[in-house]
């Protein structure tokens, strides 16, 4: 009888530590492969950010993170495959305000909602740009003389229902003004037409400005954005200057629905460590972007002002978008 208790309690015993490393190998994560979608294309914005990121999450963890591009209707083929993909933790994707903004223009629209957010880890802020000759010193001189003439300065955006207008529309709001807004093809003509002194002034985003901002053509008078940029330390943000607007686009990581609690804890975790790693900073930096980490939470509140900010320009202004 003895004999067999012993033999009993070794089997509970053996049965036990079984369970403990089964339970230990099923927490080791990630332990294979994870595939990374970009709902856009190669050598894109999004593609160009993600792809360092992706190699350092790659050397930390010891697995690949492999990206795939899957470009298509403006995001939403790729985000489409996002929400739905398995939520095993093994596909996870990126995502911008386009993501929020396609509901307005694609018949077949991904919802932000049907994926759990991991991480913000950029922003590419609207500006408030002149030509270096231009009389507005400050933020404060255009708004002053806007309000004092409505509707006389004029500003560049990236076409009726774009990214650069909406900004634009955002700005006007919130500064208590009325401008006259120019569309023109795309960031680049938008720009020009500043360069040229065809418009007053715009707020296409510093990626696009910075380059004329650096040879002195241009002078920036505000970043929207939540806090002042690196390589421009000198130019204050809206926010810092009255004008509550926090403008741009952003860059992040989601999974789709469902994907365990756990593993996003894990890969916002990673993924804040490779945002602070220098070599990712100025990487990021030397390519326009602003580096912004935001946690799950944090990045949701982000995503909400964006659908806010969207909803108000489309049923209190009548504002329709177009996919630039």
């Amino acid at each position: 009888m003895k004999k067999l208790m012993v033999v009993i309690l070794g089997l509970s015993i053996l049965a036990g530590a079984f369970a403990t490393a089964t339970v230990e190998e099923e927490s080791t994560y990630p332990d294979r492969n994870v595939r990374i979608i970009i709902p856009w294309s190669v050598g894109g914005m999004t593609d160009v950010l993600t792809r360092p990121i992706a190699k350092w999450l790659e050397d930390y963890f010891g697995v690949p993170f492999v990206v795939e591009n899957k470009p298509g209707g403006g995001g939403v083929v790729g985000s489409l495959e996002i929400e739905n993909s398995n939520n095993d933790g093994y596909i996870i994707g990126t995502t911008s305000m386009s993501t929020v903004s396609a509901q307005y223009i694609a018949p077949v629209a991904p919802d932000i909602d049907n994926t759990e957010l991991i991480a913000q880890v950029i922003s590419i802020p609207a500006t408030i740009t002149v030509r270096t000759d231009s009389p507005f010193m400050t933020l404060d001189d255009l708004i002053a003389y806007a309000k004092a003439n409505p509707g006389e300065l004029t500003i560049s955006n990236s076409g009726n229902g774009a990214s650069a207008h909406i900004h634009a529309l955002t700005f006007e709001a919130r500064a208590g003004v009325q401008l006259n807004h120019i569309p023109y093809l795309a960031y680049a003509e938008a720009v020009t037409a500043l360069l040229a002194g065809n418009v007053d002034f715009t707020n296409i985003p510093l990626p696009d400005v910075a380059p004329y901002v650096d040879s002195g053509e241009f002078r920036m008078l505000a970043l929207a954005s939540a806090e002042r940029h690196p390589s421009y330390p000198d130019v204050p943000t809206m926010r810092e200057q009255g004008v509550d607007a926090v403008m741009g686009n952003y860059s992040g990581f989601l999974a789709p629905k469902g994907t365990p609690q756990e593993y996003l804890d894990i890969l916002e975790d990673a993924i804040g460590k490779a945002i602070a790693d220098p070599e990712i900073q100025d990487f990021l930096i030397g390519a326009g972007f602003q580096p912004v980490f935001a946690g799950q939470d944090e990045f949701a509140k982000i995503v909400d002002d964006a659908k806010a900010q969207l909803d108000y320009l489309v049923n209190e202004l009548g504002l329709e978008f177009v996919d630039d």
